[in-house]
């Protein structure tokens, strides 16, 4: 009977090994706080993260534009935390390029976390 103790025991380390978050330090540039624009989700949104979890976006969701790195323009979002999942969870900002989400930022950690598979968001200026 140690057959299904071990097999147990086995499987119970595969489901805790949850991936990391993927992050690379970055610098972000600032946009101007009194210029800041904002912009509201016009469709909801499922993101299917690289760790395996999925985060959802609603529509009627504001967000700020606070700066820019390297990999799109940076969007916060304002009266609600979002966050991505891995091992742990991090705070994070949309990253976005050509209306798709690229990646997150990680302000936490002043980190870029990309992701591998881009997702359409339709954005419009406004705010609620």
């Amino acid at each position: 009977m140690k057959t299904p103790k071990i097999l147990f025991l086995a499987l119970l380390l595969l489901c805790g090994c949850v991936a990391q978050v993927v992050r690379t330090p970055i610098e972000l540039t600032a946009a101007n706080q009194q210029e800041a624009r904002r912009y509201i989700t016009v469709y909801p949104v499922t993101i299917k993260l690289d760790s395996g979890y999925e985060r959802r976006i609603n529509a009627g969701v504001e967000f700020v534009e606070i700066g820019i790195i390297s990999f799109g323009k940076v969007f916060r979002p304002t009266k609600t935390v979002f966050t991505v999942e891995g091992a742990h969870m991090h705070e994070a900002y949309l990253v976005l390029n050509n209306e798709r989400i690229v990646g997150f930022y990680l302000p936490v950690e002043k980190a870029f976390s990309p992701l591998s598979q881009p997702v359409v968001l339709s954005i419009k200026e406004g705010s609620l």
